[in-house]
């Protein structure tokens, strides 16, 4: 592994301490970090243990994981569309997250994770089953039909707000991205998840590697690029539909994170992978902090901030970037 890698993938891992530390010790009422630490050994006073531990720790787990998902699934997403534009929102899978859950917080449930993967689960299927001509996947098909998919949700969703107004401020607040509930057997799950598809999605790495400089020169060098397209497009579904049913809709973490990681070190997928989601769960968590103290007394959905910082920085990329 040559220096232009190792550079930044340690650069991420002291930035992701660092940030991890900071959404430890900054909130309402602030924490020192020798405190902090010494509250993660159950040492110190209880009010400051019960802050760091049943509180601060779990958000900030939670922010990673989920920053790291939406990261991931971007990631996976424009190498395997061959789109930088494309997100985990466009691909119309967030979308029918999304409606699941709406669905299952107008019906007074408990739990958000069955009903988003179901909503998810519908959107891929529709996506894949429109784009599927002869048995391959026509990448071209699959983009415009993921909008067209995610617009439909949204419309849905919209439709249901307007049906059951009395649950339309729920609904709303969680759309705009919340990481306040926090359910510490999801998080397990979620993780193990996480986990799974990240095993999965870096011993395939090479093939999609080879995927992105073309369909016939990896046929052609013997990569299965059906079987390939449907397993990459699968693990950013369940990715995704995870993310949305434990926070909501957040937007631009999918999309700008992996411009910043490519840009950092380079398109080969056996490393964008892991520090896209190393990258992904940094950005969370520094948004996340600044939600819960730049504007104390009160918090802001994590989602603003993200949309706040994002529009900017991808506005930046596009300059940058010119006519490419």
């Amino acid at each position: 592994m040559n220096r232009r890698i190792i550079v930044p993938s340690s650069a991420l891992l002291l930035i992701f301490v660092f940030c991890f530390a900071g959404a430890l010790c900054l909130g309402s009422a602030p924490i020192s970090p020798g405190d902090a630490f010494k509250a993660l050994a159950n040492i110190g006073s209880a009010q400051t243990i019960g802050i760091i531990n049943e509180i601060r720790l779990p958000r900030a787990l939670f922010a990673a994981l989920v920053g790291g998902m939406l990261a991931l699934s971007g990631a996976i997403l424009q190498a395997l569309l061959k789109n930088p534009l494309v997100d985990p929102f466009i691909t119309g899978i967030s979308s029918g997250a999304a409606f699941g859950a709406a669905c299952a917080i107008m019906a007074g449930a408990s739990g958000l994770l069955a009903p988003s993967m179901a909503g998810a689960a519908l959107a891929m299927f529709i996506v894949y089953r429109i784009s599927l001509s002869a048995g391959v996947l026509d990448i071209n098909k699959l983009l415009l039909t993921g909008v067209m998919m995610g617009s439909f949700f949204s419309s849905l969703i919209m439709l249901l707000n307007a049906l059951f107004s009395k649950d339309l401020i729920k609904v709303v607040f969680w759309l705009m991205g919340d990481l306040s509930n926090i359910n510490p057997g999801l998080l397990l799950y979620s993780a193990i998840a996480l986990f799974a598809a990240v095993i999965i999605a870096l011993y395939f790495a090479n093939d999609l590697n080879i995927l992105t400089t073309g369909e016939d020169e990896a046929k052609s060098m013997g990569v299965n690029v059906e079987l390939i397209k449907a397993i990459y497009f699968s693990i950013a579904g369940v990715l995704t539909a995870v993310s949305v049913a434990l926070s909501g809709v957040i937007g631009f973490v999918g999309l700008i994170v992996p411009h910043v990681v490519r840009a950092m070190v380079g398109p080969d997928m056996r490393v964008m992978i892991p520090c896209s989601f190393l990258a992904g769960a940094i950005f969370l968590l520094a948004s996340d902090t600044l939600a819960r103290t730049f504007f104390l007394p009160a918090e802001i959905p994590v989602g603003v901030i993200t949309g706040l910082v994002g529009v900017p920085v991808f506005i930046y990329f596009m300059l940058k970037g010119g006519s490419k």
